[in-house]
């Protein structure tokens, strides 16, 4: 099993961090082009856990007033303002286009966000969100290889918690597998995906705190 983690950010700017950690590759950076090269082979070599650092849904609640309220557990951290609003933005854009070349790379490839469901062969993704606050570390890199480092922790735990409450959603993940054509489950655009959460000294897994 893979574990690979994109640090959503401008690539023109060097802000695009990734990190693969498996059995065959352990790599990381800030280049796209190595970043697709790297996650297209650890598709093809066996099955893949794959996060994105930046919020992968949103709230759609019959509330219109509480809508665009952050989400439970981001803890004054909220999607919809600031630095939020801004890696959401670049998400929209990024995350399908990467989908999208890592689907016409491998053939045949898909994906998912129920993490009942662990991958169990080459071409199989389970997708996530890594939730990594401001100043976890020195670089987006560094940021992407600590929660690709966390997912592996977690999903390999009997209990597997997400770190955000659960609420009724519009996936922005869900569609970006949709639009990739690596799901036909219609029922995506209104699944949570597991968020697995980084302060800035610890990463916080399954409701225990574990050191990094």
């Amino acid at each position: 099993m893979h574990y690979v983690v994109v640090d959503i950010g401008s690539p023109k700017h060097g802000n695009l961090g990734w990190w693969i950690t498996g059995p065959f590759i352990e790599d990381g950076g800030a280049g796209p082009e190595d970043m697709i090269a790297g996650l297209t082979e650890a598709v093809r070599v066996g099955p893949v856990v794959l996060g994105f650092e930046a919020p992968m849904y949103v709230p759609a609640k019959r509330d219109i007033r509480s809508t665009i309220q952050q989400r439970p557990g981001e803890a004054g951290r909220p999607w919809s303002a600031g630095a939020g609003a801004s890696v959401t933005a670049m998400a929209l854009a990024l995350v399908p286009a990467i989908l999208d070349r890592v689907a016409a790379n491998a053939l045949g490839i898909s994906a998912w966000q129920d993490w009942t469901r662990k991958p169990e062969k080459a071409g199989e993704i389970l997708v996530f969100e890594a939730f990594v606050t401001t100043g976890v570390s020195d670089g987006h890199a560094e940021d992407a290889k600590l929660a690709a480092y966390a997912a592996r922790e977690l999903l390999n735990q009997e209990t597997i918690i997400s770190a955000l409450g659960k609420e009724p959603c519009m996936s922005m993940l869900g569609a970006a597998l949709l639009h990739a054509g690596i799901s036909q489950d219609i029922e995506e655009l209104r699944r949570q995906c597991l968020v697995v959460k980084l302060s800035k000294t610890k990463v916080e897994v399954s409701g225990r705190i574990a050191n990094v």
